[in-house]
């Protein structure tokens, strides 16, 4: 087994990318809407995928994102750990693209990763790392706003 990081969608079995992707529309579905932010996030996620991936494929993966209902995940086995945590970096990041995050998205991400065999511990702690780093991006922006409008006041009082 590899121990080698997984940074892109492509270096995932074309089972483990379907998969995936259908577990973050179902995550981001949770409002029964993908707003301007979700579907940015999801682009980026999907770029190489739909290079890689067939047409029926992708047809399939974007009419998932029309629907109102969406079909059960099924239970996924993952062999190589890599892959799992590049997934489940992806499925917690899916509630947080919208820079919202809801009780519905968060009960899903739960039930995604169940079905990838992880504990409540597990999926807990990952969601609970990714709240913070998306608290403290929230505040970094806060921040960088600031600077913004303090060199602003100094060109005006020059």
């Amino acid at each position: 087994m590899s121990s080698t990081k997984i940074r892109y969608m492509k270096e995932l079995r074309p089972a483990e990318q379907k998969w995936l992707a259908r577990a973050v529309i179902r995550i981001m579905m949770s409002d029964d809407m993908i707003d301007e932010k979700e579907m940015e996030f999801l682009n980026k996620l999907g770029r190489v995928f739909h290079k890689n991936e067939s047409q029926e494929t992708v047809k399939e993966i974007a009419s998932l994102g029309r629907q109102k209902y969406l079909p059960e995940l099924e239970t996924l086995r993952v062999d190589n750990p890599e892959h799992i945590i590049y997934m489940l970096n992806i499925l917690v990041s899916s509630i947080f693209a919208n820079e919202k995050k809801l009780d519905e998205e968060v009960k899903r991400y739960f039930l995604a990763g169940l079905k990838l065999g992880m504990t409540y511990d597990i999926l807990t702690l990952k969601l609970a790392y990714q709240k913070e780093r998306f608290r403290i991006k929230m505040l970094q922006r806060e921040i960088d706003e600031d600077i913004r409008k303090l060199t602003a006041q100094w060109k005006k009082s020059e």
